[in-house]
């Protein structure tokens, strides 16, 4: 029986799963390497590339004994439009969590559009604005992730556990991206695009701890719009050339820096600062 990736987000994620202009990585050749040998198998006799699965089942259990996690979350986003041309965005998260009791406590400070943090204790959801020093509480919201796993990206959030189910991974490897040994995982084109609950994606997880440091994932558009819908959000006419051109897909791209894991995080990560003002009750 396949084993099953833990359905997402949000981190991602997600979802949903918002900045800082920061380079993208580049791009890494595949070595060869092996993963490290687990108490957890797959039964991979009748997969096309047994090694994939595998490798996957040597990350899930990795991923579970993480304790704490740390990094900035850095997503790049380029749209390829009708007329030759790209537009991209750029999002810079710093993201913290702890798993504990069987739940995930997460502080996630957001760069852009607005400057803000979320943050998720054990009993409530706090949203501090950092431009005024102000903050709101909530409940808590119910469920959530156990342990840490890799999420898919926002169109396609199930993306991991469906193509690990349709047999459609594929192992390259080991590299070196931003400091770290990872395994690079592929996932191959599906065999019914338009239907896809995953599309061609790489991932380069850490052959240490089973955290993810970077993705790439080219998607198709699910509805024809103009880049001037995309920038405002509604129809409207643009004021550049490129505004009336119509999104064919689109690439995204996540590096995660300054990553660790287990370790000891400061007093009062989970709380908003001690001296900021509290709206409503």
């Amino acid at each position: 029986m396949r084993s099953r990736i833990p359905v997402l987000l949000t981190v991602c994620l997600v979802l949903a799963a918002i900045s800082g202009c920061v380079g993208q990585a580049p791009s890494n050749g595949a070595g060869s390497g092996s993963p490290t040998k687990t108490t957890e198998t797959t039964q991979t006799g009748s997969f096309s590339d047994a090694k994939a699965h595998e490798v996957v089942d040597d990350i899930r259990a990795k991923q579970r004994n993480i304790s704490t996690y740390h990094a900035v979350e850095v997503e790049k986003r380029t749209y390829h439009l009708s007329n030759g041309s790209t537009y991209s965005r750029t999002r810079k998260i710093d993201t913290t969590k702890k798993y504990v009791d069987g739940a995930m406590l997460q502080r996630r400070e957001y760069f852009s559009p607005r400057s803000r943090t979320v943050i998720e204790n054990e009993t409530s959801f706090i949203t501090y604005d950092r431009a005024n020093d102000t903050y709101r509480v909530g409940n808590r919201r119910s469920g959530g992730p156990k342990h840490y796993f890799i999420s898919g990206i926002y169109e396609a959030r199930n993306e991991f556990e469906a193509a690990f189910e349709d047999d459609s991974l594929s192992y390259r490897g080991t590299t070196t991206v931003l400091g770290h040994e990872v395994y690079v995982i592929e996932f191959d084109n599906p065999k019914d695009p338009k239907n896809a609950s995953w599309y061609t994606s790489q991932f380069w997880i850490d052959t240490e701890s089973g955290a993810l440091v970077k993705s790439k994932t080219d998607y198709p558009v699910p509805f024809e719009r103009t880049l001037a819908e995309l920038k405002n959000g509604r129809p409207t006419k643009g004021t550049t050339s490129d505004d009336g051109a119509v999104i064919k897909n689109a690439t995204v791209v996540f590096t995660y820096e300054n990553l660790s894991v287990n370790e000891v995080l400061p007093e009062g990560t989970f709380e908003p600062p001690e001296n900021a003002t509290r709206n409503g009750r």
